[in-house]
């Protein structure tokens, strides 16, 4: 016999719902959130609903930028959900773990830039990472997506200088500032997903 859950725990259902989690997935933020009445577990799936439907990037991309987002968050169950949307929408298994390749890279770049910049010493700044990084030059996701994905992980992952030159890197793909913008807005509701889905 099936219990019949509160209106609350409908909520927090709602949200693995939309990630293709059962309701019985749980843990501490799940619980909490389910026990009282909570009006962010309806916004929090209405924004990521609202992010994936860019009217900038296709389907793909904003499904391939969710799954690097989750991967950089090291989110399981996230990257498994944007790993199969990525599929149904049309990204081969070589983008998609390119996607994941970009956040592991990215974890590297946005250490190294993040030190150079808090340091702000001269010397760093003349010292090469000597560190590999061909995935960077030919792309499968192409250039346009990889540095999207790049640009989404180093906002997340707080590296304002390699923000500022993903971002340039775009403009002079020809990006819009919109894509752009629709890039950080889906990389913000991911990681805010993985606050409550883990």
């Amino acid at each position: 016999m099936a219990v019949a859950l509160t209106a609350y725990e409908e909520g927090t259902a709602s949200l693995l719902e939309e990630v293709g989690l059962p309701a019985g997935h749980a843990n501490s933020a799940l619980q909490l959130l389910g026990a009282v009445e909570s009006r962010y577990s309806r916004d929090l799936k209405l924004n990521l609903k609202a992010v994936l439907k860019s009217t900038h990037l296709s389907d793909k991309e904003t499904a391939l930028l969710a799954l690097s987002i989750a991967a950089n968050q090291k989110n399981g169950p996230l990257s498994d959900h944007f790993n199969g949307l990525a599929a149904q929408c049309g990204a081969t298994p070589e983008e998609c773990a390119e996607a994941v390749a970009c956040a592991s890279l990215l974890a590297a770049n946005n250490v190294l830039y993040r030190f150079r910049h808090f340091a702000d010493k001269e010397k760093y700044n003349e010292l090469r990472p000597s560190l590999r990084m061909n995935i960077m030059m030919n792309p499968v996701t192409g250039k346009h997506l990889f540095e999207l994905m790049s640009l989404a992980v180093s906002a997340v992952n707080g590296c304002e200088q390699c923000v500022k030159s993903h971002e340039a890197s775009l403009i002079g793909l020809g990006a819009t500032e919109e894509q752009v913008w629709d890039a950080i807005r889906i990389a913000s509701v991911v990681a805010s997903y993985d606050r409550i889905v883990h």
